[in-house]
């Protein structure tokens, strides 16, 4: 019997129970150079020794088609500050435009990965794709960080909730942000 604190809400908003989690670029392309890019709250860590990651996409993304052909892919950690470019890229497809050059990000080269990544995250994962699983309705790329870089001030063992102003998604066009307050234990 579930205690009268709680109501149901179901199983297909339950997803929504485990946000928020941060809203992440997933910059990619295809091997002629063709880049696209767009948000996923679908990431997670999966190991510590290798370093993995996970980012769950649908096959019917385009992004989905550009990491199958490519096998890598940045991963962009943007601050509250990109609210409304990280939005625009999680809501319009890029197969016939060019969004991020549409949404004001500046691209700039990756250091190990074919796809670039945008100069104005607080940090870069580039990824080698090693494994694909599929999941329902998306798939779950299993990928290598072969690279990772910060920007200056903001991170030291962990993020500074005080400079690093993460932007968080709660679900549908709803966001939100790290508190100043760090709780260390």
């Amino acid at each position: 019997m579930m205690h009268e604190d709680f109501i149901r809400i179901g199983a297909q908003a339950s997803l929504r129970l485990i946000m928020p989690r941060p809203a992440i670029l997933v910059i990619s392309s295809d091997l002629s150079g063709k880049v696209n890019g767009m948000t996923a709250a679908w990431t997670t860590p999966l190991s510590h020794n290798p370093p993995l990651v996970g980012v769950s996409i649908s096959p019917k993304r385009y992004t989905y088609q550009l990491i199958k052909e490519s096998h890598d892919f940045t991963l962009n950690v943007l601050s509250v500050n990109y609210v409304r470019q990280v939005n625009f890229l999680g809501t319009v497809s890029g197969r016939n435009r060019d969004k991020i050059r549409e949404s004001g990000l500046t691209l700039s080269g990756s250091r190990i990965v074919r796809a670039p990544h945008v100069l104005e995250a607080l940090a870069v994962l580039e990824c080698i794709v090693e494994n694909e699983v599929k999941a329902g309705d998306h798939n779950l790329f299993i990928a290598r960080v072969v690279d990772a870089y910060v920007k200056n001030n903001t991170f030291e063992e962990t993020y500074k909730p005080n400079k690093a102003k993460i932007l968080m998604h709660l679900g549908g066009s709803c966001y939100v942000t790290l508190a100043d307050e760090l709780i260390e234990l």
